[in-house]
């Protein structure tokens, strides 16, 4: 922006070089965005706004807050900007709040997403989608600036907003893959959001995150494949060392030596992918284990999923009863 200090003098406004100082490393910190009340705390006068936005040096964004640049404003301007006209006690939540803590996913909401108390009724503003929540001071991250909600708390009002069953758990297992959270604070924090929407849908994905399922394919295989055919329980993500390399184990039956492995790449074309996965399937096999993989395929059909897992498991001496799932289905 234009010196401010000069524009100050120029319409006749003494602003001390400690106070444009401090207001310049406001706005620094803010990406550029700062409100009117904070202008005038460092001695800038309505006029001089007036006279930098006629200059073109200073854009109004909403009513109060500007930003001391002209032009598009990046998604951390808008941002700030969104919190600014939100007032105190208001803090990123949802995917913008994912965003600012640098969670890997598809956010393709440009909208910001800001919490305020309930208590606090705001103006509609345009590109910025507001949520009222009680006691939201106890769910905000302690000393963050910009404030916003934990972690966990932003992953589950995500979770919560998407109305395909499938995307709630993709937010969830995403992130536990990430190693950003786990699955057991996730559930400790759910409790602390009585009012969010699909709660019992919510706590039976993190029910199967906690046994480490990672992702939609997994989730396919231990509800449709697993638990619908009567088969053991497998542990999942088992951590072993080959070749000097750390690997996980989708799912493994440890007594018998069996490993089912999914692959979550539509094809799973990409050379590097198959060598690895050749890889490992050969090192599970020279250890004594039977690998079995399957793909996408698996969640049209489960069945014929579950009937190869049966004779694998009967092939290592699983003695056990596997139950059909439907009159068709060819699991005995």
């Amino acid at each position: 922006m234009a010196e401010w200090y000069g524009a100050c003098m120029f319409l006749g406004v003494e602003v001390s070089r400690e106070r444009y100082g401090a207001f310049a490393e406001l706005r620094a910190r803010q990406a550029g965005a700062f409100t009117r009340a904070q202008a005038m705390a460092h001695g800038i006068t309505d006029k001089v706004l007036l006279g930098r936005r006629r200059a073109r040096q200073l854009q109004r964004v909403h009513v109060g807050v500007y930003v001391d640049f002209t032009g598009p404003l990046p998604w951390e301007t808008r941002m700030w900007a969104a919190l600014l006209a939100c007032g105190p006690g208001a803090a990123l939540t949802g995917t913008s709040a994912l965003r600012r803590y640098g969670v890997a996913g598809s956010w393709s909401d440009e909208r910001i997403h800001v919490a305020v108390p309930h208590a606090r009724r705001v103006e509609p503003k345009s590109g910025v989608v507001v949520t009222r929540h009680r006691h939201l001071s106890a769910l905000v991250q302690a000393s963050r600036e910009p404030p916003a909600v934990r972690l966990e708390v932003a992953l589950l009002v995500t979770a919560g907003a998407e109305q395909d069953v499938s995307r709630r758990a993709a937010v969830l297992f995403d992130a536990c893959r990430q190693r950003r959270t786990t699955a057991v604070r996730l559930l400790a924090e759910l409790d602390s959001l009585p009012e969010l929407p699909g709660r019992r849908i919510l706590r039976r994905i993190l029910g199967e995150a906690a046994e480490g399922v990672q992702s939609f394919l997994e989730q396919a295989y231990l509800r449709r494949v697993e638990r619908a055919h009567g088969l053991p329980r497998a542990r999942r993500q088992v951590r072993a060392v080959e070749g000097g390399a750390v690997v996980y184990r989708d799912n493994e039956y440890s007594p018998y030596g069996v490993l089912v492995e999914l692959d979550g790449q539509i094809g799973h074309a990409e050379t590097t992918s198959r060598w690895r996965d050749m890889t490992r399937d050969n090192a599970a096999a020279m250890s004594g284990k039977l690998t079995l993989r399957f793909g996408y395929h698996l969640v049209g059909e489960p069945c014929a999923a579950a009937a190869q897992v049966v004779a694998a498991l009967r092939l290592r001496g699983w003695t056990g009863t596997p139950r059909a799932c439907s009159a068709t289905c060819p699991v005995t």
